[in-house]
């Protein structure tokens, strides 16, 4: 299979879609508890043949009957991981945006959207165009969600990309979206501990929606930082203009939905030969999961091949390889 077309080109912008970005993420968690209802109640049905067909084996166990019941048992436990999936894995991960959903309801009532000013920096002028998202008008209300889960069953595109322009376009704020579990003090609340999460700093960000090329990481310079009572709100802009030249869009997010990338003099860690990461893809600024076949012969460079790109390898920098656990 040919390799992924990476760049992000000519963007047919919905508006309402973008505008109403909060009252989209509500539809999907419908939709997704929905689903888990369907799957819980065909859980519900298995559990109860399993009882039935245990009893009739007490007393005249045979081999059809046996098979019957271990597939009863195979099917249960796909269903419980099926629902596990749904509550709290990406791309559903229904109790998590739940959370999220309540926490940009009680945001944007209480908060006023503010414009940012980026850092600039010098730009590479042979970056690829990458396609932004519209900006966001005041969502309709919409009502809090409350849900009672069935847990019962549930186990307990462009070059370097290093500046940015003055921007006064509204801030989107998008759904928060959690990261995996990686290494302390350059994701998510351990790198907002150790100090990385800065106005001007470097940052993959982790947007809502995955992209039709399954990309859903890229690269932003952190504007803007709101202290708020519970946590603290970072204004994130894509640096680049879009296709119309007007600045880049800015969002806002929470740290969970962040990796600092490290500065040009900072220390780097060392990746092993096959340790899946999170890489900057060359001659774009978005990001995708890769794995590490070597070590370039530039002390600064590993070797990739990135997912969907069968045996092609990329040279990419060592700063923009990030540490993604999976």
């Amino acid at each position: 299979m040919a390799a992924r077309n990476r760049p992000r080109g000519a963007f047919a912008k919905d508006d309402s879609a973008d505008a109403h970005e909060e009252r989209n993420m509500w539809s999907q968690i419908v939709t997704d508890i929905k689903r888990l209802k369907t799957t819980h109640a065909r859980a519900a049905e298995v559990g109860k043949l399993q009882v039935e067909l245990e009893m009739k084996l007490a007393n005249s166990p045979t081999v059809k009957a046996i098979d019957e019941l271990a597939s009863l048992y195979r099917e249960g436990v796909k269903l419980a991981e099926e629902e596990e999936k749904i509550l709290k894995e990406e791309p559903n991960d229904v109790i998590k945006n739940i959370e999220i959903l309540a926490a940009l309801r009680s945001a944007s009532e209480t908060e006023p959207v503010r414009t940012a000013q980026a850092v600039s920096k010098p730009r590479n002028p042979k970056r690829q165009k990458i396609e932004t998202d519209g900006s966001v008008e005041s969502p309709a209300p919409i009502p809090s969600p409350s849900v009672v889960l069935p847990a019962a069953r549930i186990k307990g595109t462009s070059s370097v990309r290093s500046g940015s322009v003055p921007s006064t376009r509204e801030i989107k704020s998008e759904p928060i979206v959690k990261l995996e579990e990686g290494s302390e003090g350059s994701k998510g609340p351990a790198g907002e501990k150790a100090g990385k999460f800065y106005i001007g700093a470097e940052v993959a960000y982790k947007q809502a929606k995955p992209k039709e090329d399954g990309s859903q990481w890229i690269q932003c310079n952190i504007t803007n930082v709101v202290d708020t009572p519970k946590k603290k709100i970072y204004e994130v802009q894509d640096p680049e203009p879009d296709e119309n030249g007007a600045p880049g869009q800015i969002y806002k997010t929470s740290v969970h939905a962040l990796i600092a990338i490290p500065g040009e003099h900072d220390s780097l860690p060392e990746f092993p030969i096959g340790k899946p990461v999170l890489a900057r893809y060359p001659e774009t600024t978005t990001f995708y999961r890769a794995e590490i076949t070597g070590y370039a012969d530039k002390k600064d460079a590993y070797w990739l091949k990135f997912e969907d790109d069968q045996d092609q390898k990329m040279e990419v920098p060592r700063r923009y390889v990030l540490d993604l656990k999976q």
